[in-house]
């Protein structure tokens, strides 16, 4: 079906969109459950008569928005979608609506052309399809090797025994590989469209670091400039003080910790054999 359609009304519409689907009145008729003279006289502009229960059918025949066969707009992708037509259980639908899974990715995961190829391998998978096709692969080279042995042991024998048995392959083996292999295909993939905030980070933290390096340093004209741990961790809290949501109480233990942590850091060792007491 197009992405879009030139402006029409409810019968424009409707003939637009059975022409494209190659579907006569008679079968549109059928699929709504009505008469297909009712079809028929409302097209022909016989009578305006189309009941709104009759539209929500068609839209669902041609899995289009109701609005779209009403002529009000000219995309006819549907918006909503119930729970049963998306095939998504409760318990799916219920961790969609209350955010327990990131709906960004979800979306990108579906919008990803690799990514319904995984789920029919993951089908294939679970139903063991391609995993009964191994294992009888491997019946076959188990069944060879036995042979192989069977009719003499000369080195040639056996060694072609051991070609067989190294040709088998284990049964989840190719299946797990593969949906690894295009899954994370499909991640990098989704990767690269988003981009990457790192390089903006990097830059805005060397900027917050320079900016809070000249603020502890102004005034000090020495070429080494002394910058306590106090006022390294004033300078850190004090970028997210007075914000919402920020316990100051919190934030001033984290305060505290923070000089603790630059003071313990910091603090030179003694020389290993260097006593308080000085000899005489």
């Amino acid at each position: 079906m197009a992405d879009t359609y030139l402006p029409a009304d409810v019968r424009k519409r409707i003939v637009d969109v059975m022409r494209e689907r190659k579907m006569t009145q008679r079968e549109l008729a059928l699929r709504i459950d009505v008469n297909e003279s009712t079809i028929s006289r409302f097209l022909s502009g016989k009578t305006e008569k189309l009941s709104e229960e009759s539209v929500i059918r068609i839209a669902r025949v041609f899995n289009v928005s109701t609005d779209f066969i009403l002529g009000t707009t000219v995309i006819p992708d549907k918006k909503n979608y119930d729970i049963s037509e998306l095939g998504l259980s409760v318990e799916a639908a219920k961790n969609l609506y209350t955010g327990k899974v990131n709906n960004d990715v979800v979306n990108r995961l579906l919008e990803n052309p690799r990514f319904a190829t995984v789920t029919y391998m993951i089908a294939q998978y679970l139903d063991d399809t391609l995993a009964g096709g191994y294992a009888a692969q491997n019946q076959m080279y188990a069944t060879l090797s036995s042979m192989l042995l069977g009719i003499n042991k000369t080195s040639a024998a056996v060694q072609a025994a051991r070609t067989a048995n190294a040709m088998k392959v284990p049964t989840y083996q190719a299946d797990q590989t593969t949906i690894q292999n295009t899954f994370m295909t499909v991640v990098k993939e989704i990767k690269k469209e988003a981009g990457s905030d790192l390089a903006a980070a990097k830059a805005i933290g060397k900027e917050a670091t320079e900016r809070m390096f000249t603020e502890l340093t102004k005034g000090q004209d020495s070429p080494i400039p002394t910058i306590t741990p106090e006022a390294v961790a004033d300078a850190v809290t004090g970028s997210v003080s007075g914000m919402d949501y920020v316990n100051e109480e919190a934030l001033q233990n984290f305060n505290q910790s923070l000089v603790d942590l630059l003071k313990t850091t910091l603090q030179q060792p003694e020389p290993q054999g260097q006593s308080d007491d000085t000899t005489e």
